[in-house]
């Protein structure tokens, strides 16, 4: 096999592979990686929440609240 017929295997391939990823989507992943991991959907089909994320955007959302409470407000 020549080195032209080698690189020409190659692309096809590679465009082959790229053609298959194509499928997945910003929203796809978005959702996957919210998503419960052990849990992803109720017994209705709706999407369940990672616990861990709601917990980490409480606690942001209590200490954002606290430091707006104690900038704006003199003791």
């Amino acid at each position: 096999m020549k080195k032209d017929d080698q690189i020409s295997a190659i692309v096809v391939r590679l465009r082959e592979l790229r053609a298959g990823d194509r499928g997945e989507r910003i929203r796809e992943s978005l959702v996957r990686w919210l998503e419960d991991p052990l849990k992803p959907k109720t017994k209705e089909g709706k999407l369940r929440v990672n616990p861990i994320l709601v917990l980490l955007l409480s606690l942001a959302l209590l200490a954002t609240g606290t430091c707006a409470f104690f900038s704006l407000v003199q003791l």
